[in-house]
């Protein structure tokens, strides 16, 4: 999908981080699949080239609330106005990536792993924010702190790093076999059984706040399930 003249009328969520592995594509999809199973009409951009997303929701499951998909660049479509977009960004994506595609109003969400490459990365890419004056431009960024172990040397060091940055930490999210299962299932969090899950779930109350999902959800029309397609690119 081609979207870089298209002024999204309605608020989009960008997962960025320059650094591969941090879990870009592990956010996007539990959002897309949070937002699908309260009716939102989703529409799950797939921009890097390995097309995790595009993997993830051709396991998805056919009782699953449907999540439709495209791969970034393959069409010259447009959204559709009531789509809620979510992109997942690539690996080594920069500040050109945003520059046509990101509007005033819109979601950044940087994930970063407690580590001191991805520590290294992040900085680098909010240096980068800074300086293009994104954060200028009525955006709601936040950072991710992803697959956390608490009691462990290198969280301290990520929560002394965060604290130096003028960008809310809205979400920690504890490193877990739930992730893994979900991913490889074309799950989310969401869909396991409470008792597995509430941990998980009780962390992602988090983002979802500072989302305001409940509010973005209102934004969007219910969605037809008659009319709903699954658009699975190959």
């Amino acid at each position: 999908m081609y979207i870089s003249c298209f002024r999204a009328p309605m608020p989009q969520i960008f997962i960025a981080n320059p650094k591969g592995g941090c879990g870009k594509t592990t956010l996007a999809t539990q959002l897309a699949g949070y937002f699908a199973d309260k009716k939102a009409n989703v529409l799950l951009l797939d921009h890097d080239a390995q097309r995790s997303s595009h993997d993830w929701l051709q396991n998805r499951p056919a009782a699953c609330s449907p999540i439709a998909l495209e791969i970034f660049g393959d069409s010259n479509s447009q959204p559709d106005a009531d789509q809620l977009l979510i992109h997942d960004m690539p690996a080594a994506c920069g500040i050109d990536d945003f520059m046509s595609q990101i509007n005033p109003g819109d979601y950044l969400i940087i994930p970063v792993l407690p580590s001191p490459t991805d520590i290294k990365a992040c900085l680098r890419f909010v240096m980068a924010l800074y300086r293009f004056g994104f954060l200028q431009k009525e955006l709601s960024i936040g950072l991710v702190a992803n697959r956390v172990k608490l009691r462990t040397v290198y969280f301290k060091t990520l929560e002394s790093f965060l604290q130096r940055l003028q960008l809310p930490l809205i979400a920690t999210l504890r490193d877990s076999q739930n992730y893994i299962r979900v991913m490889d299932a074309g799950l989310t969090i969401f869909d396991l059984p409470p008792s597995r899950s509430k941990t998980d779930r009780d962390q992602w109350q988090a983002l979802l706040d500072w989302l305001e999902a409940d509010t973005l959800i209102e934004r969007y029309p219910i969605r037809d399930r008659s009319k709903q397609h699954l658009l699975q690119s190959a």
